[in-house]
């Protein structure tokens, strides 16, 4: 820690930290603009393992931020912007839970998180195609099916992979934003 420079119960913003969160919108991106499956209401796509890994691996910080925008920006550069706002939300909201749960944990914490996470964005689809997007019972109900499919395909993918990284590169663990407290005055 610098001298003068005190974070509290929370993360320190490092370079390596808002590296990592750039990088890992870019993987996201990625995994979410390369392979789009077409369904009644959107698509589904891969960037859930990208979002589940992030989020295992760097932290609830990295997993928002990388929730968030890198589904956003497939959303946008693919013809689904009506979708962009719900997807920035849910996405990052995914993310961020799925960090706050499975965060260097181990298997059952993370299937853990990746069960909170599928229950946010299951839901927060339906919600959105429902009352935001307007696009009927029908369209909103298949959409579960679907969102259901690519929630556990992305937690079932992404906790073995992470427990791999880690086992081939345990120093990745310390890559991330590290907690800093200090004792406050007696």
């Amino acid at each position: 820690m610098q001298q003068g420079r005190v974070v509290r119960g929370g993360f320190e913003l490092t370079p390596r930290l808002i590296a990592l969160a750039g990088v890992m919108i870019a993987v996201v991106f990625v995994a979410t603009r390369l392979i789009q499956v077409p369904i009644p209401g959107g698509y589904v796509h891969l960037g859930d393992i990208a979002i589940y890994f992030a989020s295992f691996t760097f932290g609830p910080l990295v997993g928002a931020i990388a929730g968030a925008l890198g589904p956003t920006l497939a959303d946008l550069s693919s013809g689904f912007a009506n979708y962009a706002p719900g997807t920035f939300v849910i996405h990052g909201l995914q993310g961020l839970v799925a960090g706050l749960i499975g965060w260097r944990a181990g298997l059952w914490r993370m299937a853990l998180a990746g069960l909170v996470g599928g229950v946010i964005l299951v839901g927060g689809y339906f919600i959105y195609d429902f009352f935001i997007l307007r696009v009927g019972t029908g369209t909103a109900i298949a959409d579960v099916w679907f969102n259901l499919g690519q929630a556990a395909t992305g937690a079932i993918v992404s906790i073995p992979l992470v427990l791999a990284v880690r086992k081939v590169y345990p120093p990745i663990e310390t890559w991330t934003a590290r907690r800093v407290w200090q004792e406050e005055p007696r």
